[in-house]
């Protein structure tokens, strides 16, 4: 070898991808915390018209519909409609709601403030 030639046996390694360290964390989380938790998280998930669609069952020109007539509970963001999970869940709720009391805690109450949760459900599977 001539004295120009540099020899490492440091072997380079892939850093880990987004989704490998979400799930080292999710796995770190979940040993921290306990349901309650995570409901808590549950209630300040965000999610677009297409996601809220598919939770409530209904086509996106729908939920298009309602957010035009200001019928279901919504913001903006960059311009973009997004929805509170907990907001929505509480929407769908009857007036004279006789099971209040087991209901989740308002997302008022929740002090975690995440955009999204679990990359939406690992991108619906």
């Amino acid at each position: 070898m001539s004295n120009n030639e540099v020899t490492t046996d440091v072997a380079f390694t892939a850093q880990p991808s987004i989704d490998e360290i979400a799930s080292e964390v999710a796995l770190i989380v979940k040993r921290r915390i306990d349901a309650k938790d995570i409901l808590k998280l549950l209630l300040v998930v965000f999610l677009e018209v297409e996601e809220a669609a598919h939770l409530l069952r209904v086509e996106v020109k729908t939920i298009r519909a309602w957010v035009s007539q200001d019928r279901i509970p919504y913001r903006k963001a960059n311009g973009r409609v997004i929805f509170m999970l907990a907001e929505l869940l509480a929407w769908t709720l009857p007036e004279n709601d006789k099971h209040t009391r087991h209901r989740l805690a308002a997302s008022t109450q929740v002090k975690i403030a995440s955009s999204r949760l679990a990359a939406t459900w690992e991108r619906k599977r």
